[in-house]
């Protein structure tokens, strides 16, 4: 009976050490590994820094074995490999098998178990979304001219089609490691007051995550420039080098403050959109100040150029970064700000229709 106790004993401690590993412990075992280095990134202001590396011998997993802090979002990647693989590492084991492209992970890890379910039900959607990517890459079919503007078009739904996902996912799993990452992918499209509701009623250990206390930093400068509060003022150089600020331009106007970027497709297709309303309404009192998150001059000015972008413009070339940005609580681009005639924000991210009609309203 003694030695029986002392085993039990024994075991709990096991179970009592591992509950409160001071490392984490990630066996790759990926086909395609042997002979070379794989490596655990992290993310660092927008750029990719290697955590962690291990070689993979020959007739041997690569182990990584490191400690860290909280739950991180992390990419494991093999050297010559294409894509990575998204982990939520923390101080737990981990088991990688399969390849790249379809692999599985065993973990004990609340928060990456709380990924792999998130995983596989956006399977269906990411796994067409894949393809298609795959064949828009390969450039436009000569014989089908029309195909790549289909695919993309197709694309597009199944990105709304995640985003109805994910915002399900959201409100059904306020406990899910997992939701903060659906949640950061699609905060941008949430008002201050929706975002606030959202983050608040999410578990307290998510909130340790970076990826929320961003999330929340973004949603907290956004609270200061909220429909209703008078514009914030902030000055950036123009193409020729002067200072140029908000107030210089409002005076008096009503004025859309347009934070765009020449890399940002998505600014580029709208931007035809946003001249017409500019040629359409400026002697009636409008005006635009595009704010680039752009970090090269020769690229911003020539998208100036390209697009006929006839407004103000200014940037300080910090991309993410920007002053601007930052004091806006900018999320993702294109991001406009609507302001009065009173120096009052009264709309965000009006556009089209929408936006001529608040104009029609405004002058």
């Amino acid at each position: 009976m003694r030695k029986l106790i002392w085993i039990m004993l024994a075991v709990i401690a096991l179970q009592a050490c591992d509950q409160n590993k001071e490392v984490y412990t990630i066996e790759v075992n990926l086909e395609g590994t042997e002979g070379k280095w794989v490596k655990l990134m992290a993310r660092e202001e927008r750029n990719y820094v290697t955590y962690d590396s291990a070689f993979a011998k020959s007739g041997t997993p690569a182990v990584l074995s490191k400690s860290v802090e909280g739950v991180t979002t992390m990419y494991l990647s093999v050297e010559d490999a294409e894509g990575s693989i998204r982990l939520l590492v923390e101080n737990s084991n981990y088991t990688i098998t399969g390849t790249m492209d379809d692999h599985q992970i065993e973990t004990d890890s609340k928060a990456q178990n709380d990924l792999n379910e998130y995983n596989e039900k956006l399977r269906p959607i990411t796994e067409k979304m894949n393809e298609m990517i795959t064949e828009l890459r390969k450039g436009p079919d000569p014989e089908n001219p029309l195909k790549s503007d289909s695919l993309r078009e197709a694309y597009y739904k199944l990105y709304e089609k995640q985003g109805a996902v994910d915002s399900l996912y959201i409100a059904e799993n306020p406990s899910s490691f997992a939701t903060v990452l659906a949640l950061r992918g699609t905060f941008f499209m949430l008002d201050t007051e929706q975002l606030e509701a959202v983050l608040t009623s999410l578990d307290t250990p998510l909130q340790q995550m970076e990826e929320y206390k961003y999330m929340y930093g973004k949603m907290e400068r956004m609270k200061a420039v909220a429909i209703g509060e008078n514009y914030t003022d902030f000055g950036l150089e123009t193409p020729e080098g002067e200072i140029l600020k908000v107030s210089d331009v409002h005076n008096g106007g009503v004025l859309l403050i347009d934070f765009w970027a020449s890399w940002c497709a998505p600014c580029r297709r709208a931007n035809p959109e946003v001249v017409e309303i500019f040629n359409e309404y400026h002697e009636k009192g409008f005006d635009i100040l595009g704010v680039s998150l752009d970090r090269d001059s020769a690229s911003w000015v020539k998208a100036i150029a390209d697009d006929n972008l006839s407004w103000n413009h200014i940037s300080d070339l910090k991309y993410w970064n920007s002053v601007g940005a930052e004091l806006y609580g900018v999320p993702a681009i294109p991001h406009t700000v609507l302001i009065d005639r009173n120096g009052i924000i009264i709309a965000k991210n009006m556009h089209g229709n929408e936006l001529r009609e608040k104009l029609e309203s405004l002058l």
